[in-house]
């Protein structure tokens, strides 16, 4: 179960910062002028520091999921 609840936070963590990371990356594109789907799959399907931050994102929320379960050894 830990397991599960790591890779569900991995991956609401790897959404929140692909949205975010797109964001900036199509920012300085003119307001009300469309952007081809060739500019978003290059910065990410095709981009592989893409791929790497899933990985990352996925290993930090197993990370997190499994020190907070582990109990605190307070004296």
């Amino acid at each position: 179960m830990v397991t599960v609840k790591g890779i569900l936070l991995g991956l609401v963590l790897f959404f929140i910062g692909s949205v975010l990371y797109v964001g900036n990356k199509l920012r300085p594109i003119e307001e009300h002028k469309a952007t081809g789907i060739s500019a978003i799959t290059a910065v990410t399907v095709r981009n592989p520091w893409y791929w790497i931050g899933l990985i990352v994102a996925l290993v930090v929320g197993c990370a997190i999921v499994w020190f907070w379960r582990r109990p605190s050894v307070v004296s």
